[in-house]
């Protein structure tokens, strides 16, 4: 099962995404959690701790991965890269397990302003591609507020995908 929660701010995806994925293990089912929301709090959410959150480090602070799968160097301009960079191996490399869940952080633009993170989001998108459309674990992605992740197309293949809001 591959579920996508989607919603605007503050309404409770990243409670939803945690709890649904800790019911499903609890299930039996092997469970990939991804936080793709660039203030991601997955990982306290599922009760990881502090300690071990600080060891996190975003797909998309992972230069030397970037740069090797893309072809493109980090930060510069005028490049041509990889548009379908190799990701099958990235869940089961970087992923860090808790509670029978493994978390997987996407990470996003560190800041307005920073420049092209083409290389960065290629090889994102190619990831979430492949964990949607390829990966037999159940998958749970809790997404960045609002539907902008809509038109980058990480919603194409998922079974389910729940919208949370509030009624105001």
């Amino acid at each position: 099962m591959k579920i996508e929660i989607s919603g605007k701010g503050g309404v409770g995806k990243t409670t939803l995404a945690a709890a649904l994925s800790l019911l499903m293990v609890q299930r039996g089912r092997k469970v990939l959690a991804v936080d793709a929301d660039p203030d991601a709090n997955l990982a306290s959410a599922l009760g990881i701790s502090e300690e071990k959150q600080g060891t996190i480090i975003p797909i998309s602070r992972q230069v030397a991965l970037i740069e090797e799968r893309t072809g493109a160097k980090v930060k510069q301009y005028g490049q041509v890269f990889k548009l379908n960079p190799e990701v099958s191996d990235i869940a089961d490399k970087f992923a860090i397990r808790h509670s029978g869940v493994a978390l997987l952080v996407l990470g996003a633009i560190e800041s307005g302003g920073s420049g092209c993170a083409c290389p960065e989001s290629t090889l994102i998108r190619a990831l979430v591609t492949d964990l949607v459309l390829y990966k037999d674990d159940a998958l749970v992605m809790d997404m960045e507020a609002g539907i902008e992740h809509l038109g980058r197309g990480s919603a194409r293949g998922v079974d389910t995908m729940i919208i949370v809001l509030e009624p105001g």
